[in-house]
């Protein structure tokens, strides 16, 4: 009953059959309507008993009320007078569920939610002791604290405590990514005019040692388009080109620098670069995968927040903890959407966490924390303490719908919906009374499709099933939450089954619905945000080799123990506060200079899109199992010119840029590359083959039809319905190729985590699952007959052979000259002109084909 489909208006079917059990049942729930404003929560008074007091006072209520049945006698196997009988539940399933008051039986016994109602033949418990118990469960459901709740097999807490810990060694701390960041000496330069900065002099240091030298530099069109590549992932155009290449003062270079990093489509490109790491996405994956329309906000935010230069520590702290640093900034809660970002609909809160602490781990520090859920990190010193002190910062938060809009528009929009839906309620239970006879038929169509001992189980009343029934009962719904998807009765269905004169009446009452559907307000606009439901969290504990049911001792919020010097406070949420302040005292931390990770982790980042590989080729493993720097000064002196700098991203790329490493050429030389074949001391430049984005993106720059508006809403191009319809009840609204609002770029592509765009998947896209550092290069087949086949492609070619026909008239040697300068931003040689010319001549589309030939090219598809 967890999986819904809207019915109607009013109600909803989901209908299962599980194909191991052979079942086929259908189940309808009534659906609520989503409000377009934030949580309800928000306006509820806080409670400001600790876990631990209401541990204690929930222990109490239930030895007075619970224990005569639940005590000795054990009813139903449930044993209440410990905490290991607690945990262990009855033989109805476990009594408490962490964190879930509507999946915890106990809750739903004091309740009286169903035919389970307690306590038995006694008053039931107040409002305030039902508000207790929901708040205790929402705490963590434990009595690991409370005196006397510990013993019946349960284990000491001080012994459990011995087991959690685990000593950092000062050996360990000496492992060279947990040493405190110092800015080393410069090495002096051998090599007479060749440092332009101090990069050049611990690269040629290095290469001095191991007995290389230098390649000479890049030609200037070589570098013009190597800097439009990696600074805008858009080549420059023939203009852009002829400028730098004619002009000849001292500071052109510098100049150029300083011109890409002004430009709106740097932050474009090195969003897109973050958006890995974040493993960004519009839609929510596993099997619904459902549409997050909202969330392009986020990618907009990183493209101004680069675009801005904000300095990185804010970048990280509003990411983390926008709503406790300015909760009435709409762009610091739009931050937070990066805790939104990962899959939703697995349900399972402690995988949605861990799917947190992985990725900011990675993400920020270069660390696989993620590995220390189970137990002790198995090659790093990252104790399982470490996860879960971690665990405990992330795990009070909850999702919110953030208005973008003042307070008055919210309250006044929220009145007209609740009028709207006043008025349909009635309709709506009209409609339903209806549809409920025929769809009861087709529902016991399903039913007979079961087993007669499963359709007796089934149709036996709740409160008269037998012990036996009721497990057969539970399985069919169980079932059905699994496999909803398979199999679903639609309002056609229903409607086909009545008369006219019903169906007649049926379209009059939906129609009614449908007119005071058009009189809702708009939908207002929101950032999908995270909050927290108070300034007291729950409890989080220590779970023995990662299992729920094996609970140690609640943790307090902590960071990583091997990259402090000293123990880190975190700070004390002030009385007003809607929230733990636990998220941010660890940005604090993350940026502090207590922290040796952040700093080298993102200069490192910086280095790799600028130099093909990073000075660790292991860009988010900076532990044992990645690799060694090799430059360790440069990357620690990179970490603190980079904190000295105020955490400018913009000045660490002009200092790299405007390196004469930078401006090396990309050729071999033998004797370099018998003594370091893989480069690893940057004695050239190596040629990088373009990303998935960047393809697109330059095609339809020389096509002329790219559209270079920045931020909005994603866009929808065309994917050929074949590749998921016949597979999935999935949609993509894809627009044809001529359809100009598809020639954006790549960037603002609707990014479906179960429908990928062909194109960038080819072409090594990450999977929007995991957090990606580097990705990867591939060579395969399916490349070239996408840049050979696909319908953009060719569409785009003949758009490019228009341009170049409007541009260079009907000469065909004219339009060689025209379309390799669009194509590849260098003039036409000897060759180019003579064969070109004769290709275009010889057919009749021969500017189309000869356009469509140069966007197949290595030289377009590399950044040189």
């Amino acid at each position: 009953m967890l999986r819904r489909r809207i019915f109607g208006s009013a109600a909803v079917t989901a209908a299962g059959l599980a194909t191991m059990l052979g079942w086929g049942v259908v189940v309808t729930v009534r659906a609520e309507r989503a409000a377009p404003w934030s949580g309800a929560w928000q306006d509820a008074p806080q409670d400001t008993r600790t876990p631990d007091q209401l541990a204690a006072e929930v222990f109490q209520l239930v030895q007075k009320t619970c224990i005569e049945c639940h005590g000795d006698a054990k009813d139903g196997g449930l044993d209440l007078r410990t905490d290991a009988g607690l945990q262990k539940g009855g033989r109805t399933g476990r009594a408490v569920v962490a964190h879930q008051p509507a999946a915890s039986l106990l809750y739903k016994a004091i309740m009286h939610d169903g035919d389970l109602q307690m306590p038995e033949d006694a008053p039931p418990l107040s409002e305030a002791q039902r508000r207790t118990i929901r708040l205790w469960i929402e705490a963590g459901a434990s009595w690991a604290t409370v005196p006397g709740a510990t013993g019946g097999g349960g284990t000491d807490l001080d012994e459990l405590r011995k087991r959690e810990e685990r000593p950092i060694t000062e050996s360990e701390r000496q492992y060279w990514a947990f040493t405190p960041v110092v800015r080393p000496a410069v090495p002096a330069v051998t090599r007479e005019g060749w440092s332009a900065n101090p990069i050049d002099a611990f690269i040629l240091d290095a290469m001095s040692r191991k007995g290389l030298t230098p390649v000479s530099a890049a030609d200037k069109r070589t570098l013009v388009r190597r800097a439009y590549l990696d600074v805008l992932g858009l080549p420059p155009t023939p203009a852009e080109s002829d400028a730098f290449v004619n002009d000849s003062s001292p500071n052109a270079w510098p100049a150029l620098v300083d011109r890409l990093l002004a430009s709106p489509h740097y932050g474009e490109r090195w969003a897109r670069h973050w958006m890995d790491l974040v493993r960004y996405a519009d839609s929510g994956g596993y099997e619904f995968d459902t549409d997050r329309a909202e969330m392009y906000r986020y990618r907009d935010y990183l493209v101004n927040a680069f675009n801005s230069d904000k300095p990185y520590d804010t970048f990280v702290k509003e990411q983390l903890a926008g709503d406790e640093y300015a909760p009435g900034s709409d762009e610091a809660m739009i931050a937070t959407g990066y805790l939104r970002l990962g899959p939703e609909g697995g349900g399972n809160r402690l995988d949605a966490v861990d799917d947190l602490v992985t990725t900011t781990s990675l993400t920020f520090m270069g660390m696989t924390v993620g590995c220390a859920r189970c137990h002790n990190h198995k090659f790093d010193p990252i104790p399982q303490k470490d996860y879960y002190r971690i665990q405990s910062i992330f795990y009070p938060t909850t999702n919110v719908d953030h208005p973008l809009v003042p307070a008055h528009e919210v309250s006044a929009n929220r009145a007209e919906t609740q009028r709207i839906e006043a008025l349909q309620k009635p309709l709506r239970a009209a409609k339903t009374a209806i549809e409920k006879p025929y769809h009861q038929v087709l529902v016991d169509r399903e039913v007979a499709k079961l087993s007669p001992y499963m359709q007796e189980a089934w149709k036996t009343p709740a409160d008269q099933r037998t012990e036996g029934q009721r497990l057969n009962a539970k399985q069919i719904e169980d079932t059905v939450g699994i496999t909803s998807l398979r199999k679903l009765i639609t309002e056609k269905d229903v409607v086909a089954l009545m008369p006219a004169e019903v169906q007649a009446k049926h379209a009059a009452v939906k129609a009614e619905i449908g007119a005071l559907d058009d009189q809702e307000p708009r939908r207002l606009p929101t950032a999908r945000a995270i909050g927290e439901r108070g300034r007291v969290p729950g409890a989080v504990f220590f779970l023995h080799r990662g299992s729920p049911d094996a609970r140690g001792s609640a943790m307090t919020p902590g960071v990583l123990s091997v990259a402090r010097r000293d123990e880190w406070t975190f700070p004390e949420p002030p009385p007003d506060a809607k929230s733990s302040w636990r998220r941010r005292g660890f940005a604090e931390w993350l940026v502090s200079k207590d922290n040796p990770l952040t700093a080298r982790v993102m200069v490192n980042r910086f280095w790799q899109h600028h130099f093909g590989e990073g000075i660790v080729r292991t860009p988010s493993s900076f532990g044992k199992m990645g690799e060694a720097p090799s430059h360790p000064q440069l990357l620690d002196w990179l970490a603190a010119e980079f904190m000295s700098q105020g955490w400018s991203m913009k000045a660490m790329h002009r200092l790299m840029l405007t390196s004469t490493t930078y401006r090396m050429a990309s050729s071999d030389t033998t004797a370099n590359y018998g003594v370091d074949p893989e480069n690893r001391m940057f004695w050239r430049m190596p040629r990088v083959r373009l990303e998935a984005e960047v393809i697109r993106d330059s095609i339809l720059l020389a096509a002329g039809t790219l559209d270079p508006s920045v931020g909005g809403p994603s866009i929808f191009p065309f994917i050929d319905p074949d590749l998921f319809e016949k597979s999935s009840n999935r949609d993509w609204k894809g627009k044809p190729d001529s359809d100009p609002s598809t020639w954006r770029r790549s960037l603002y592509v609707f990014s479906k985590r179960s429908i990928r765009y062909p194109m960038f998947e080819t072409f090594d896209q990450p999977n929007l699952i995991n957090s990606i550092d580097r990705r990867n290069r591939t060579t395969i087949a399916p490349q070239a007959l996408i840049l050979m086949n696909n319908q953009m492609v060719l569409f785009q070619a003949e758009k490019f052979a228009e341009r170049v026909a409007r541009e260079a008239g009907a000469d065909p040697s004219a339009q060689v000259k025209r379309a390799v300068w669009l194509a590849l931003g260098r003039p036409a040689d000897a060759i180019d002109l003579k064969r070109g010319a004769a290709f275009i001549a010889g057919s009749p589309k021969g500017l189309a084909e000869f356009c469509h030939v140069l966007l197949n090219l290595n030289e377009f598809l590399y950044r040189p």
